[in-house]
């Protein structure tokens, strides 16, 4: 039924054409437009925004996590009624941090509720590099090449992070320096106590080989301060290793996860990141951006678990936008 009908029928206008000059058709279309409760959007910056709504559709019932996605700040969800505690959205945009905001209520699908949203900047993250064994030169230039990788993730991903300062250290002298060439997790300690350790940062050490191979990496435990990696490691390792100390676990053999992900331990090829996985590197208290960073003080936290699904805990798959082959869901 078209919208002319609909509003004829609704308030009596049976009669002539003259009935729909334009500012009958005006009212008609505030009218319809009020029907649509928003989301406004502040402290926004380029590209879309993606979102996921928990609430009571006065239309289909009870959804969570729904997926919307917006090219403007003032986003329509339709009209909603009160869900209690499971109230909420959740927003991702390039160069912000992951946000989430609770309404009160909704209108009870009797009008329309504005619901202010204000995205919280982007996080730095400030990190110390110790070249532990090989040429400092060469092994700075790889550590460089891993740096602006892993920031080209975060940015094309809304990971919501950046790095902060940066702190490079030739360790390379250091005559306990041998005893780290060959690491392994059992040593982390030692490394740390010997070597050096800058506190409140990540710390990347450099080293020969991790667990046997120079092209390996290890964090030794999921959310830390810490990151190991061989003389030889790709570009793309580091993000993966950070992703650890973030909170995140592998995703191997999962069906919707390829080695594109950064959390495939087996890759050379990573470059997503779900927005199910930044939710957890934000959110998660074990994670270094608040463990490590303490950055979102009096910010809600949610310690969801690897595949948890719950009213407050995204399911760890979930996109906003597609993740090359992958689609959005």
């Amino acid at each position: 039924m078209s919208q002319k009908r609909v509003f004829k029928q609704r308030f009596n206008v049976n009669k002539g054409p003259s009935y729909w000059g334009p500012g009958v058709i005006l009212l008609a279309s505030l009218f319809l437009a009020s029907c649509a409760d928003l989301v406004k959007l502040t402290n926004t910056s380029e590209g879309e925004h993606g979102l996921f709504v928990d609430g009571d559709y006065c239309s289909t019932g009870p959804d969570n996590d729904r997926r919307v996605v917006s090219n403007t700040p003032t986003v329509e969800l339709g009209r909603m009624k009160d869900r209690g505690t499971t109230n909420g959205v959740v927003a991702f945009t390039r160069r912000r941090a992951v946000t989430i905001v609770s309404p009160e209520s909704w209108d009870g699908c009797n009008g329309r509720v504005t619901l202010p949203l204000q995205y919280q900047e982007e996080i730095p993250v400030p990190v110390t590099i110790w070249i532990v064994r090989g040429s400092f030169f060469s092994q700075v230039f790889r550590a460089v090449d891993a740096l602006v990788t892993t920031t080209s993730i975060w940015q094309t991903e809304r990971m919501g992070v950046r790095f902060g300062a940066i702190r490079i250290v030739d360790a390379t002298a250091d005559p306990d320096a041998s005893r780290y060439a060959a690491f392994t997790c059992a040593n982390r300690f030692g490394l740390e106590s010997d070597i050096g350790k800058d506190e409140g940062r990540i710390n990347i050490y450099y080293v020969n080989t991790v667990d046997g191979g120079s092209s390996r990496g290890q964090a030794c435990k999921i959310g830390s301060d810490f990151v190991a990696l061989g003389s030889t490691t790709l570009d793309d390792l580091l993000s993966h290793e950070i992703g650890h100390d973030f909170g995140l676990f592998h995703v191997n053999g999962e069906a919707t996860f390829d080695q594109t992900n950064i959390m495939h331990s087996a890759s050379s090829t990573r470059e997503y990141a779900t927005e199910g996985q930044i939710y957890r590197a934000h959110l998660r208290p074990q994670s270094a951006i608040n463990a490590v960073y303490n950055a979102r003080v009096g910010l809600p936290s949610h310690d969801c678990g690897h595949g948890v699904e719950t009213d407050t805990c995204l399911h760890h798959n979930r996109r906003a936008w597609p993740d090359g082959t992958t689609p959005a869901n």
